[in-house]
């Protein structure tokens, strides 16, 4: 499942009915995973097919296909090589595009803390936290109309950010979770 993924899967989302893009989706599973590993992912698939869910072919194949990236995004995020990244459109996608998903991802990050119930930012690190207040940030991120190679590089940088700020959330509450059994 490494190679980008996101063109295909976004384009069976929006066969099924789906409620938001595989962005937004994929930024949703990954808050989750980081702060409630253990959650079923049957919460998340709700919030992305609603009431479509399990209703017809189109969006069983979609479930299906986003059970299999639920187990590839948590083996990421297991994974002692620094594998996760962010379920985006590939970098031969205009920039606009890809930053409008960047902000839909970030979205869906913020929103998947509340989904794996983390009620409030104090019960978290402050690098956790600060991190947080960065995606909230990136998530008001304007699509990026022009093509510069600062802009590029810029963009490149963010996901970068993002890569590692999972990492260290997904971390943290592992350390905290081991720590408490």
């Amino acid at each position: 499942m490494k190679q980008n993924l996101y063109q295909p899967l976004n384009q069976s989302l929006q066969h099924a009915g789906a409620l938001m893009d595989i962005a937004e989706a994929h930024g949703i599973l990954t808050s989750m995973l980081c702060a409630a590993p253990h959650l079923s992912h049957d919460i998340w698939l709700k919030h992305i097919l609603g009431e479509t869910a399990g209703r017809d072919l189109l969006a069983d194949e979609s479930r299906q296909q986003l059970i299999a990236l639920h187990e590839y995004t948590q083996h990421q995020l297991a994974s002692n090589h620094f594998e996760f990244t962010p379920l985006l459109p590939s970098d031969d996608e205009p920039l606009y595009l890809r930053t409008q998903s960047l902000g839909g991802w970030c979205e869906g990050f913020v929103f998947g803390l509340g989904l794996a119930g983390i009620k409030s930012m104090q019960q978290l690190t402050e690098e956790i936290q600060e991190f947080i207040r960065d995606v909230v940030n990136i998530s008001h991120l304007a699509p990026i109309a022009e093509n510069t190679e600062e802009d590029e590089v810029a963009y490149a940088e963010l996901i970068e950010y993002i890569r590692v700020g999972v990492s260290t959330f997904y971390e943290a509450i592992e350390e905290t979770t081991a720590t408490e059994n």
